[in-house]
């Protein structure tokens, strides 16, 4: 009896001990792009609630994708709006729809500390009417009225790197009940690469 006594003893040791030791799998840490790109999502999310937007009403396949692979984003753009060499470089792009007054402007900006993300919103918040607010640390919207019948919507997103991606449109304020939903479609496409 004694020595079923010891051996049970031991056994119980042993498991007790080799459970221990016992490691559970760690998922994998998602990847910065990963996180922003949840970002992305979970913004425009609530966005589309709070403003009660119905993202099936704009038809995407009238748009392409524009990406500027070297600055790492991606938007949609209207494939009948034209894109503007002049005023295009390899930080971003210009695109204009002449007929509808509009003009779509896309960039990076190196964002030293973030002085380039602080001076762009404080020239938009001092421009005309117009509001803006952070979406989270990492976005920034604002629309409002610039005056001479003009209406503006801006999206700025700051990347892992600190670096910031923007894309502004000026479009006619009197077509902006028209216009209003294709801008948030195209805004809320900007995505990072």
């Amino acid at each position: 009896m004694r020595t079923s006594l010891i051996i049970s003893a031991a056994i119980s040791a042993a498991l007790f001990l080799s459970s221990c030791g016992k490691q559970e799998s760690v998922e994998e840490v998602p990847s910065s792009e990963e996180l922003a790109q949840k970002a992305d999502a979970a913004s425009k999310a609530i966005r589309d609630e709070e403003a009660g937007a119905d993202a099936s009403a704009i038809d995407t396949s009238q748009m392409a994708s524009y990406t500027n692979a070297l600055r790492g984003f991606t938007l949609l753009v209207p494939k009948d709006w034209t894109a503007d060499e002049a005023s295009s470089d390899d930080n971003g792009s210009m695109f204009t729809d002449p007929e509808a007054g509009i003009v779509l402007s896309t960039g990076w900006t190196e964002n030293r500390e973030d002085a380039d993300l602080l001076a762009a919103v404080k020239k938009l918040e001092e421009a005309g009417d117009v509001t803006g607010n952070y979406v989270n640390e990492d976005e920034y919207r604002a629309s409002g009225t610039i005056g001479d019948g003009k209406k503006t919507a801006e999206r700025i997103l700051r990347k892992p790197d600190g670096t910031m991606v923007r894309a502004a449109i000026t479009y006619p304020e009197a077509e902006a009940e028209t216009l209003d939903p294709l801008v948030a479609q195209i805004l809320d496409s900007l995505t990072l690469r």
